[in-house]
């Protein structure tokens, strides 16, 4: 009887006063996922960012960065609860002056930014030429180098090219094996000083002024050498083969990090796993 006073309209406002939940619960799951997301999304960046910055310059640019508009945002807040001030013209100026920090942040950051958009760049792209079967004769020369105490420096070129690097020194084709890089890194040879580039199985530079890296994190007994070979690394992802003057430790650079050789005798495969192995 009620039902037949009732037209469909009114029976559909109470089935949704009597039943909430069948419209509110979806929306309600729909906002807890995609703040989940957000929240997964905005922790993952800031950590990726961090962990990418660490130990680099940058870092202290960012932190000040940070410390100071925290500060001030913080003072602001502080005298407007505990006097009663408002700013508005500040607030205005923020909103206009928020694309010129973008900016300005963009400068400071340039070159973490280049590294950044280069190692994307790099995913799921070709890697250069492997060397199966040289690699036994370079371990061999680099073992040698190394009893000698002769320092060496040799950048293996992969997907990211390095010819900025290639000009500042003295430009060769020859074809790369132990001896030839013995006779280059020869204390009395001209191109002796600098690095040595290794492109696709040939040499084609040596005598090469290689970018040293910025980071605080390395040790202090680490020479030029070993900060270059990082340095050239961090902006592409060449290996880099340092041979130590001082100690005539092997160590390996690959993406920014300094890896020391412990077992000479595993040279040969250690190389085979930085120059032929998984990014």
């Amino acid at each position: 009887m009620i039902a037949e006073l009732l037209n469909p309209h009114d029976l559909l406002v109470l089935g949704q006063a009597a039943l909430p939940f069948a419209t509110d619960e979806p929306e309600r799951a729909l906002d807890i996922v995609s703040a989940v997301i957000e929240v997964s999304l905005l922790t993952w960046f800031f950590y990726m960012l961090l962990r990418f910055l660490h130990g680099k310059a940058g870092l202290a640019v960012f932190k000040g960065v940070l410390i100071t508009i925290s500060a001030i945002l913080l003072t602001l807040a502080a005298m407007y609860v505990l006097i009663g001030i408002s700013f508005p013209r500040l607030q205005v100026a923020g909103v206009y002056m928020a694309p010129f920090l973008i900016v300005v942040l963009v400068v400071l950051f340039q070159p973490e930014l280049r590294r950044g958009f280069r190692r994307v760049s790099e995913v799921g792209g070709q890697r250069g030429r492997s060397l199966p079967g040289q690699l036994g004769d370079l371990a061999l020369a680099f073992r040698s180098l190394a009893r000698r105490q002769t320092g060496a420096l040799v950048v293996f070129e992969r997907q990211t090219g390095i010819k900025g690097v290639q000009d500042t020194g003295v430009p060769l084709d020859a074809a790369l094996s132990g001896a030839m890089l013995e006779s280059i890194f020869y204390p009395r040879s001209p191109l002796h000083d600098g690095g040595v580039i290794v492109r696709e199985g040939r040499i084609v530079a040596a005598c090469c002024m290689l970018p040293l890296t910025e980071t605080t994190l390395l040790d202090h007994e680490l020479g030029t050498r070993h900060r270059a070979a990082i340095g050239v690394t961090e902006d592409s992802d060449a290996v880099a083969v340092v041979v130590s003057e001082e100690t005539g430790r092997i160590a390996l650079a690959h993406r920014g990090q300094l890896h020391v050789v412990e077992d000479l005798d595993a040279l040969e495969e250690t190389l085979a796993e930085f120059l032929e192995g998984s990014e």
